[in-house]
């Protein structure tokens, strides 16, 4: 997972878009209704790296063992580019 961390961002910008990605991935596991899974397109027409997160994460999201353990790696991984990548805790860039 750090190796990933490491080699995702090429910069600090890239790492806060994806961390606040990540984030907000994790947080859709935890809030969004099960209906809503269900109606994920998993074939995102758009470009957008949260879009494209939540049509991945739909199987794991559907799945109540899974889910608790999407929920933690989306925090975690999040967590770990911030470490590595301290100035992107600056603002959030909003939703694409």
């Amino acid at each position: 997972m750090f190796e990933a961390c490491l080699t995702l961002p090429r910069d600090p910008k890239e790492a806060r878009l994806i961390a606040d990605s990540l984030e907000a991935l994790a947080q859709a596991l935890r809030e969004w209704p099960t209906e809503a899974w269900y109606a994920v397109d998993t074939a995102p027409k758009g470009s957008g790296l949260f879009e494209r997160l939540v049509a991945r994460t739909q199987e794991a999201a559907l799945d109540a063992r899974r889910k608790p353990l999407a929920t933690a790696s989306a925090e975690a991984v999040a967590d770990v580019l911030r470490v590595l990548w301290p100035e992107s805790r600056g603002a959030k860039f909003p939703q694409e």
